[in-house]
């Protein structure tokens, strides 16, 4: 999968384990007296949970519309459900096409959980494309470092990736 970060934070969000402020308020009663604190912190239109920020939030959507097709997901929604169904379904698969795609959703929602969070706490702020930027440049170094077949169809995979480097290739030893 990704990254430890990353695959670590995509098994909370699975588990929608996450500590989003609607599950705060669910503990602390008191903060509901102050509702400025459940909105979301990426577009301001809805609360802060699970559901909205993947990827119903329009700032999560654009980032999520502008990455998914880099990942091999074109058609794939932005329906949190419909992105795991999608996933669920490709379990099983060890293509470099497949792998690509868990590391694109993994750095996504890692990098839409760290721009909530940049706003939460540190009152920093990016634009969606800025955060295109980062998740489709890690995404693009992890591929550097993987070891992957030497097939055409892998090297078609590493072009659209700007990747032109042989040592991605395991070599079979």
């Amino acid at each position: 999968m990704a990254g430890h970060k990353h695959a670590f934070l995509m098994w909370l969000v699975i588990r929608r384990k996450l500590l989003t402020q609607d599950k705060i308020l669910q503990w602390d009663f008191s903060r509901r007296k102050n509702m400025n604190m459940i909105c979301c912190l990426l577009c301001y239109a809805n609360i802060d949970s699970h559901d909205h920020l993947f990827f119903d939030c329009s700032y999560s959507q654009r980032v999520w519309n502008s990455v998914r097709s880099k990942g091999g997901m074109p058609n794939v929604s932005s329906d949190w459900s419909s992105i795991i169904d999608w996933m669920v379904h490709r379990s099983r698969s060890k293509s470099a096409s497949v792998y690509i795609s868990r590391l694109v959703l993994a750095a996504t929602t890692y990098f839409i959980w760290q721009e909530r969070n940049a706003r939460l706490f540190k009152n920093q702020t990016r634009p969606p494309e800025a955060l295109c930027d980062v998740i489709l440049d890690t995404v693009r170094y992890k591929l550097m470092g993987a070891k992957l077949k030497n097939t055409l169809r892998v090297k078609e995979l590493l072009r659209a990736w700007e990747i032109y480097d042989t040592r991605v290739f395991d070599d079979g030893s």
